[in-house]
């Protein structure tokens, strides 16, 4: 098995266990991922493929906190799809939870350059984005 091949399947076992392992409270609202419509935004361009896999297993990564891993794969999907601003919101939820202005700023001028609509209310939101993924419960992996 190849390397890249063995980091995918690495990926969607750990993907997997923590999306079974992830519960939450009946009261709470669902948790959408990022490149997901929700009923309160206009369905926008859809993420599929090699883009949605990189994009699904940063947002796993993210929840874990494993912010640099969480990065890569961000920026990974951000190449693949390279007009859609879904995986630039990862980087930018990276940078506020790294606290790091730089690439946040460089981030926030790369959105505005594909759509400057997107950044009329992002703070609010990005904010609410980063405290519904602070409050997943992450699991435990299995024991071998």
């Amino acid at each position: 098995m190849s390397d890249t091949a063995f980091s995918r399947l690495t990926l969607a076992v750990l993907a997997a266990t923590l999306v079974l392992g992830c519960g939450r409270d009946g009261d709470e609202a669902p948790m959408v991922p990022l490149g997901q419509p929700t009923g309160q935004q206009a369905p926008g361009p859809t993420i599929t493929g090699e883009a949605k896999v990189a994009l699904d297993s940063a947002n796993v990564l993210f929840r874990a906190r494993a912010y640099d891993l969480a990065l890569a794969q961000y920026r990974r999907s951000a190449d693949l799809v390279p007009t859609d601003v879904t995986p630039l919101m990862g980087v930018l939820m990276v940078a506020q939870a790294t606290n790091d202005s730089r690439l946040a700023d460089s981030t926030m001028a790369r959105i505005r350059e594909l759509d400057p609509s997107a950044t009329d209310s992002s703070a609010m939101e990005h904010a609410d984005m980063i405290d519904l993924h602070s409050r997943v419960r992450t699991a435990t992996p299995p024991e071998k």
